[in-house]
C-alpha cells in the first residue's frame, strides 16, 4: 500500500525508480517542448487576422524569441540521462520561459477584459500542461504556487491592478481549481507508476527485489563503481524440493518467506538482498574486512537460517531449513555475470563439501615474476 510520504516527496523514492520516472517524463517533455515550438508561432496567425499591425508585431517578436528560448530544451533532453535534479531544471527553464511570454503578453494588451479568450486562458493552460508528468506532490504545487505569484504580480506590478480586487479574486480561485485538479492527475500518474514498477521489480513472495531488479543493480554497481569493491553470496536452500514433496508447496512458500525475513534481519540496510530464483538468494555487500569478514557474515547467516525452524501452515510440523552459501570477491573487469558466476561455483563446491556450510572462493593466482 502505498504511504503519503511516497506521493508527497521524490526523497523516499529508490534510486532505481527515480530514474525510471526520469525516463517517463523525459520522453513527455521532449513532445511537450516541441508541441509548444510548434504552437506558439503558429498562433501569431490567429494575431495578424485579429489585432492591430504595431501590436501584432510585437507580439511576434516575442512568440519568436519565446520559440528560440524552447529551441534547446529537445537536444537538452537527450542529456537528461535519468537524473532527477537535471529534470527538475528542465521544467522550472520551460516554466520561466513560459511566464516571461505570458507577462510580455500582460504588458502588450494590457486590459485583461478585452484580451481574446487564447490569451485569458494562457495561465491555466500552463497549469494543465504540467499535468502531463507524474510529478511529486509537493513539485507540482511548487510550480503551481510560482504560476501564481508571477501571474498575480505581474497584473498588480504591471497592470496596476488591486492585488485583492474581484477579477484578482476570481483568476485566484480559477487557478486554484486547475492546480488541484492538476495535482490530482499528477498524483495518479505517480502513483500508477509507483504500482506498476513495484510490481515489475519485486518479488510476490518475499517481498524483496526479483532477479530483474538485481541483475540491474549489480551490473549497475560494476559499471560505475567496479567490481572490485563488492562481495556476492549466493545463497541456497538445501534439498528444497523435498520440502515440496513432503509437506507441499504452501509450506515450500513459507520457509522461502521466512529465510528471506531472517536474512533481511541480518543485513544492513545498504547491503543488497534480493530473490535470484527458485530457491536461491543473492546477497552484495561492500568488502570492508576482506575475504575473513565476508566469511564470518556468510556463517552468521547460515547459523541464522539454521536455528530458525519454520511451522508447516497445513501440519503444524516443525521443518527445519540449512542453507548451502557459495562467496565470490569482486574483482576489476569482473561483470554482474562473471562475478555470480565464481559465487556460483563456490556453492556448488559448497554443495560437495555436504551443503549447510559456506564456501570462500580461493584467491586469484599469482602471476609469477620473470627470472
Amino acid at each position: 500500500m502505498l504511504k503519503l510520504s511516497e506521493i508527497w516527496s521524490a526523497a523516499c523514492h529508490s534510486q532505481d525508480f527515480t530514474m525510471t520516472r526520469v525516463e517517463f517524463m523525459t520522453v513527455r517533455f521532449r513532445w511537450l517542448a516541441a508541441l509548444l515550438m510548434l504552437g506558439i508561432p503558429a498562433w501569431s496567425l490567429i494575431d495578424w487576422l485579429t489585432l492591430d499591425a504595431a501590436l501584432h508585431a510585437f507580439l511576434l517578436k516575442a512568440r519568436m524569441t519565446t520559440f528560440l528560448a524552447l529551441s534547446p530544451l529537445i537536444p537538452f533532453s537527450f542529456f537528461i540521462d535519468y537524473r532527477l535534479g537535471r529534470m527538475r531544471v528542465a521544467l522550472f527553464y520551460l516554466m520561466g520561459v513560459m511566464l516571461a511570454f505570458a507577462l510580455a503578453c500582460m504588458v502588450a494588451l494590457g486590459n485583461p477584459a478585452e484580451l481574446q479568450v487564447g490569451y485569458t486562458a494562457f495561465p491555466y493552460l500552463m497549469i494543465s500542461l504540467f499535468a502531463v508528468f507524474p510529478l511529486t506532490l509537493m513539485m507540482g504545487l511548487l510550480i503551481s504556487l510560482l504560476i501564481f505569484v508571477s501571474l498575480l504580480g505581474g497584473r498588480c506590478l504591471l497592470l496596476g491592478q488591486p492585488l485583492f480586487g474581484m477579477e484578482t479574486l476570481n483568476q485566484l480561485w480559477l487557478l486554484g481549481m486547475f492546480t488541484l485538479a492538476a495535482a490530482w492527475v499528477q498524483c495518479g500518474q505517480l502513483n500508477m507508476l509507483l504500482r506498476l514498477y513495484r510490481e515489475s521489480t519485486t518479488d510476490e513472495l518475499t517481498g524483496m527485489m526479483n532477479r530483474r531488479l538485481l541483475m540491474k543493480k549489480i551490473s549497475q554497481l560494476c559499471e560505475e563503481e567496479g567490481c572490485e569493491g563488492w562481495t556476492l553470496m549466493l545463497i541456497d536452500l538445501d534439498r528444497f524440493k523435498r520440502v515440496n514433496d513432503e509437506f507441499g508447496h504452501l509450506a515450500g512458500d513459507a520457509v522461502l518467506h521466512t529465510v528471506a525475513t531472517t536474512l533481511a534481519e541480518q543485513l544492513e540496510q545498504a547491503q543488497v538482498l534480493g530473490r535470484y530464483g527458485g530457491e536461491e538468494f543473492v546477497i552484495l555487500l561492500r568488502h570492508e574486512g576482506g575475504r575473513e569478514e565476508a566469511r564470518r557474515l556468510a556463517e552468521r547467516l547460515r547459523l541464522s537460517v539454521e536455528a530458525r525452524q519454520v511451522k508447516s501452515p497445513t501440519t503444524e510440523t516443525l521443518i527445519e531449513v540449512t542453507v548451502s552459501i557459495g562467496v565470490a570477491m569482486g574483482r576489476k573487469g569482473d561483470s554482474a555475470q562473471s562475478l555470480i558466476g565464481r559465487a556460483d561455483e563456490s556453492l556448488y563446491q559448497a554443495k560437495i563439501d555436504g551443503r549447510n556450510c559456506v564456501v570462500v572462493e580461493p584467491p586469484p593466482a599469482s602471476v609469477p615474476m620473470a627470472g
